[in-house]
């Protein structure tokens, strides 16, 4: 049987199969959000979940253009690996990255310029160097986003095919240190390779 990202073959007879697309979505709620620091890179929960603690989404990741390119767990607030857990999307197999796209809205009545990045890192286990060699895998363009409006965003995918044992994470930076809450769903598009 083989695979050759549009269908499978078996015995000579090709099967087109429908659900070769996959889904995987980041994302975070306006309450969950509020009280960010502005130019700071924050993981956003894998698979979200409205009952997700706010105290649990303040994972810093950065401060500068892009995310650090690794994360080490400590015990300290915004570090602790039961913060970043439920953060990380570990990949068992290789995917390829077909498309990233989001959606945002804010509570926020002026504008406030966001941008978001995926990034794919290596993983070690029961380390405190959980994740090293970081590498930016898709990225949004600068959106500003405000209360009268959302934004439909699609990104650029700089690195379509990620290797498994990998744990990717989504990262949100807004500029404005006045702003309140902003809502974000990130959906990956990818097929298993």
């Amino acid at each position: 049987m083989g695979y050759d990202t549009t269908a499978w073959t078996t015995a000579g007879n090709t099967l087109t199969i429908g659900g070769t697309t996959l889904y995987a979505y980041f994302g975070a709620t306006e309450s969950i959000t509020t009280g960010l620091s502005a130019n700071t890179h924050y993981a956003l929960p894998f698979q979200p979940s409205a009952s997700i603690a706010i105290a649990a989404m303040d994972v810093d990741i950065g401060t500068g253009t892009d995310p650090d390119t690794s994360f080490t767990t400590s015990d300290t607030e915004t570090q602790q690996s039961g913060q970043i857990s439920s953060m990380m999307w570990y990949l068992p197999d290789n995917i390829y990255i077909d498309s990233v796209t989001s959606l945002q809205g804010s509570d926020e009545t002026g504008a406030d310029t966001t941008r978001m990045h995926l990034m794919s890192f290596d993983y070690t286990t029961n380390s405190t160097s959980t994740l090293t060699s970081g590498a930016v895998i898709a990225y949004s363009a600068d959106v500003e986003v405000e209360s009268t409006k959302t934004q439909l965003t699609e990104w650029t995918v700089s690195t379509n095919s990620v290797s498994s044992g990998k744990v990717i994470l989504a990262t949100f930076r807004r500029d404005d240190a006045n702003a309140t809450g902003h809502s974000i769903n990130i959906i990956v598009k990818y097929h298993l390779i």
